[in-house]
């Protein structure tokens, strides 16, 4: 009996987790579309990385308004990056980043904020650079340390 209620909720989680893969997905789909604009060539690849800090330095500029959805969507772009490259899973965190992404193994896990660094990335300029924010994410992962990232 308890294992069928088990089984249930750890379902349930899955449907959830899953769902919120599609949201986050459909709104890094959307600034991938409105990054266009600038040339940035957005495929989801640890490399192209660079190419979201240059559209972020577009928005930083003022040439590539972003509403604030689209915002939140850079953000996504930059979870699916790490999420597609090493797994993952989704989960609610606080006010600065009400999504992380935690990446690893139970002991190591390192969670992952985006929201928070777009914003300040758009804000301040290249002092807030994506690609070296990302670096600390992966060297992380690959030195299997639990570490937050923020």
């Amino acid at each position: 009996m308890f294992g069928f209620l088990k089984i249930n909720q750890d379902a349930k989680r899955d449907e959830v987790q899953e769902e919120f893969v599609a949201r986050v997905a459909d709104a890094a789909q959307d600034f991938v579309h409105v990054a266009g604009q600038t040339g940035a060539v957005l495929d989801y690849s640890p490399s192209s990385v660079h190419a979201l800090d240059e559209a972020l330095e577009a928005a930083h500029l003022g040439t590539l308004p972003l509403t604030p959805m689209q915002t939140v969507g850079a953000a996504a772009y930059l979870y699916e990056v790490g999420r597609r490259a090493h797994g993952g899973l989704y989960e609610v965190c606080d006010d600065e980043d009400p999504v992380v992404l935690v990446c690893g193994q139970p002991g190591t896990e390192v969670c992952f904020g985006a929201i928070a660094k777009v914003e300040r990335r758009i804000r301040y300029g290249a002092a807030e650079a994506i690609p070296p924010y990302f670096e600390q994410f992966m060297a992380a992962l690959q030195a299997g340390e639990a570490r937050t990232i923020r």
